[in-house]
């Protein structure tokens, strides 16, 4: 697994050289900055250490899309956890959750840190297959994006040396999104309510990105959701 850090909007360059930093200690060497909102000055090569080159290296974009692109997984981060089970957008897995899915993946896994000032927006969640939250006392959940940081690469690094299994051919994104794409179309066809189909299809989005599926297995499913569709159109 490949580990992409993407900080989405920084606003403080004292953090971007805090995270520059840590993924120096923890080994991590690709860092994307979508749209900051701060010029990485004498602060961020200060708190950044010995850790400069990777700022300097740092790929910036404008758009998150752009950061995304080509990745097998999309991993977005939270302090907010949803407050019904109905609202299974931020439905978040633990740190050790989070490396437990990541690490027997071959491909680049994004990380998402949002604004130190509001996090990741919804719009933004939507985009993510799977949402990390690190657990913290209720009565102030919001952590400092360098120490939320700090835990996630730790963990990571934690985990590194435990998978002893044997690192499967992961479907790629565009094969997973399709997938998707299919299980939507099924429950189109099946007249499923449209309130109902868009919670069902997050649904689904979320129990493939809290497993592993392999390419093989991807392709079984495409072909069972084919003959559904198939045998479907053929009854209206």
């Amino acid at each position: 697994m490949r580990l992409r850090v993407v900080l989405v909007e920084p606003e403080h360059d004292g953090n971007v050289g805090s995270i520059a930093r840590l993924m120096e200690n923890f080994g991590l060497e690709e860092l994307w900055l979508v749209n900051p909102k701060t010029p990485l000055g004498d602060e961020a090569r200060a708190y950044a250490c010995h850790a400069k080159e990777l700022l300097t290296k740092a790929i910036r974009v404008e758009l998150l899309e752009e950061a995304i692109a080509g990745v097998s997984l999309v991993v977005g981060t939270t302090a907010i956890l949803p407050k019904r089970t109905a609202n299974i957008l931020r439905t978040a897995v633990t740190p050790e959750g989070f490396c437990r899915i990541v690490r027997p993946i071959a491909g680049i896994v994004a990380l998402l840190l949002g604004r130190e000032s509001r996090g990741l927006s919804n719009e933004e969640l939507q985009k993510c297959d799977l949402i990390v939250s690190i657990p913290a006392s209720h009565e102030y959940r919001t952590l400092n994006i360098a120490s939320a940081a700090a835990i996630l690469f730790y963990e990571l690094w934690k985990a590194k040396d435990s998978y002893h299994g044997m690192y499967i051919k992961e479907a790629d994104g565009e094969t997973k999104k399709r997938l998707v794409e299919m299980f939507d179309e099924l429950c189109s066809k099946a007249l499923v309510p449209q309130y109902k189909r868009r919670l069902a299809v997050r649904a689904f989005l979320n129990i493939l990105s809290r497993g592993t599926i392999s390419a093989r297995e991807a392709t079984l499913m495409l072909g069972v959701y084919r003959q559904a569709l198939q045998r479907l159109e053929g009854e209206f």
